[in-house]
């Protein structure tokens, strides 16, 4: 019976090589994480090298942001100091800084890896397309911003940001609208929870509920220990505290491969938003949404929609599944058209394939689909945005 030490040993080493390799995987995860969740350092030169915005022929200030804690946080901003050619037509001899109080701001938070240059494309089409502001910065850790990047370094760095409009002479009573992709979308969910009286409107691209329900689509073998994160970016629940007044815009890929789209069904399910616009991309992956067609028209006609008039009593002007306001009758063109596709029966196929997919997806999770209508932008819809001014 000489084999019965031999298996019970050959049983204890086995064990013995699981269980270390169960606490290595445990171990690693929870000491390495932020440099998972936080990948700063890529692609190569990341930390050093930040393209600046007149590569695209833009003037720009080139920014050193203190947070309260200590860190320098490099940003960029891009103020429009030139009248329209539509202004110039009406007659309107602006000087710089009346343009830019005139002009909506975009607070551009990015995606988690690299830094503010790389994103220069989309924030110049901000710029030169649409006529807005744009302020975007570098989070602690990334680019040449000093620090290492957190959940709670992250969230005192977009408040720093955030601030600083509210302070800027010409900026502070702008209509400030904050975008922002991938986990800039927590820090913009985020960000707009805490700052509801500031923040006009939100646009969200592929972003998730939160980092432990996303571990287990990420690293599938690191599921069982997805309690240990300490990097949490809770946007199901932070979205649930944004007022039904702020309009906000989803913008999703459907074969988005690292962020399942079922994360951004939940998010316009969990959102109380009277006043949410929906745009989805069917070939749209994580890195390559943005550059698919009709991204920026829906964008475009999002912010024309409910910002052109540049008056904060007129822009909420579209009382969803409600049909129009009163002071809707001034709205004409694709914001008019946008209205009243929240408040006819063409909405009622796509808001039954929402619920569907919603209740497919988030496991039995109230939605808000229940009592407020939201708009899915169409492609014929997206196409009619034009500039702002």
């Amino acid at each position: 019976m000489g084999w019965i030490p031999s298996l019970w040993t050959t049983a204890q080493a086995v064990l013995s090589v699981f269980v270390l390799g169960v606490a290595s995987t445990a171990g690693l995860l929870y000491r390495y994480q932020r440099s998972l969740v936080y990948p700063s350092n890529f692609p190569q030169g990341s930390r050093t090298d930040v393209l600046t915005p007149d590569h695209f022929g833009i003037p720009y200030e080139d920014l050193r942001l203190t947070t309260p804690d200590g860190e320098t946080l490099h940003a960029f901003l891009m103020p429009q100091k030139t009248a329209s050619e539509k202004e110039k037509a009406r007659g309107e001899n602006l000087d710089p800084d009346e343009t830019v109080k005139r002009r909506p701001t975009i607070l551009f938070l990015h995606a988690n890896a690299g830094n503010m240059g790389h994103r220069l494309p989309l924030a110049s089409v901000f710029y030169k397309r649409f006529g807005c502001n744009v302020l975007m910065l570098s989070y602690r850790g990334y680019g040449l911003s000093t620090g290492q990047p957190s959940e709670q370094g992250i969230r005192i760095d977009a408040q720093t940001a955030l601030d600083w409009i509210r302070k800027h002479e010409a900026l502070q009573k702008t209509v400030i609208v904050a975008y922002g992709q991938s986990i800039g979308g927590a820090v913009a969910v985020d960000l707009v929870s805490r700052n509801t009286k500031s923040i006009y409107a939100l646009i969200l691209e592929n972003t998730f509920l939160s980092i432990p329900e996303l571990i287990p689509h990420v690293l599938p073998p690191v599921r069982p220990f997805a309690f240990l994160c300490r990097e949490y970016w809770p946007t199901g629940e932070s979205i649930k505290l944004i007022p039904k007044t702020t309009p906000i815009l989803f913008l999703s890929g459907r074969m988005d491969e690292l962020v399942p789209p079922s994360h951004m069904d939940a998010l316009l399910a969990r959102c109380a938003s009277d006043v949410k616009v929906w745009k989805s991309f069917a070939e749209g992956t994580h890195n390559d949404t943005c550059v698919k067609h009709g991204y920026f028209e829906s964008i475009g006609l999002f912010l024309t929609t409910f910002i052109k008039d540049e008056k904060l009593d007129a822009l909420r002007i579209i009382e969803t599944g409600q049909g129009t306001s009163s002071r809707s009758r001034s709205h004409s063109g694709s914001r008019a058209k946008l209205a009243r596709s929240a408040s006819t029966g063409s909405s009622s196929s796509s808001d039954a394939r929402r619920r569907k997919t919603t209740a497919a997806t988030a496991q039995g999770e109230r939605t808000h689909d229940s009592d407020a209508k939201w708009v899915e932008m169409s492609a014929k819809d997206a196409e009619t945005a034009g500039p702002l001014t």
